[in-house]
């Protein structure tokens, strides 16, 4: 029997290249033949049950009797705001076949299984993060019971109440070596105001991050105006350094970023006693 979403994911796929075949049979852009258009139609509904199966998955993880929600296994807890998940279908086709969100989880696997809170509603946990789900009375005491036992926090620097309180417990809460956030494809005026949050609430000064190049923009599928993405990791004192992500040229929109990201975390792994591995795109 095999599992749940990997008939979703092989018809995505074999969608996929259907779609291209036709494509370029067609004439691609260089014509005029309306059976382009077609092929990028299926090409583009195939990327949207590819993600499909993948969030199959990622339900029948969470419900597994194995998931880390219900086992003793190392946990990283990863808080970000809402508006961060890959939740609607332009977002979706910008992923490909992986999200951040699944690299990072993929990525930081052998420190702990990633988890998060879970959208209230969604019908479909996203890829990436096993989903736990809390009411909007209980959700607090969810983030701090497992903010107790996780091996490490990553939080995602954003926009939103709820993160800005899930960043005061973790300065509170936490020690340095067990607490990351996370920069990722964020604008230049939400990081400074970010950074400008953190220094008035917390008296803590984080790096100062240029926006990306043009050509690099362009290349890397970013605005210019974002900053460089990485991780912050805290020394003792809590003085903060800028781990920042490799900046690859090739981009095939499947685990672009878990190279890199594995690359940004060596310190982080070492802090943590663990040994670490360079990993590739598979």
């Amino acid at each position: 029997m095999s599992k749940p979403g990997t008939a979703l994911k092989r018809t995505g796929i074999a969608l996929i290249v259907l779609g291209g075949l036709i494509y370029f049979v067609s004439g691609g852009s260089e014509g005029d033949n309306p059976l382009a258009f077609f092929g990028l139609v299926v090409m583009l509904a195939g990327l949207l049950l590819h993600f499909r199966g993948r969030g199959l998955a990622a339900r029948a993880r969470s419900d597994s009797v194995a998931s880390s929600l219900r086992s003793s296994q190392h946990t990283v807890l990863y808080l970000r705001s809402f508006q961060s998940d890959t939740s609607t279908s332009l977002k979706v086709l910008g992923s490909g076949f992986t999200t951040e969100e699944e690299q990072l989880a993929d990525v930081l696997r052998p420190i702990g299984e990633m988890i998060a809170i879970g959208r209230p509603g969604e019908k479909l946990p996203l890829p990436g993060a096993t989903r736990m789900y809390a009411s909007d009375a209980e959700w607090q005491n969810v983030v701090l019971n497992h903010m107790a036992s996780a091996r490490l926090v990553v939080l995602r620097a954003g926009p939103g109440h709820g993160l800005f309180w899930e960043l005061r417990e973790s300065f509170s809460e936490l020690p340095p070596d067990k607490f990351v956030i996370l920069i990722l494809n964020m604008k230049s005026r939400n990081y400074r105001a970010f950074a400008e949050e953190v220094q008035e609430n917390f008296r803590l000064e984080l790096p100062s991050l240029t926006a990306n190049s043009a050509w690099k923009g362009i290349v890397d599928f970013r605005e210019p105006s974002r900053v460089t993405s990485g991780f912050i990791r805290f020394a003792a004192d809590w003085t903060p350094e800028f781990l920042p992500i490799p900046f690859k040229v090739v981009r095939l929109g499947y685990n672009d970023l878990r190279g890199p990201m594995n690359e940004a975390l060596q310190p982080v792994f070492e802090s943590q006693g663990m040994a670490w591995h360079r990993v590739g795109r598979l």
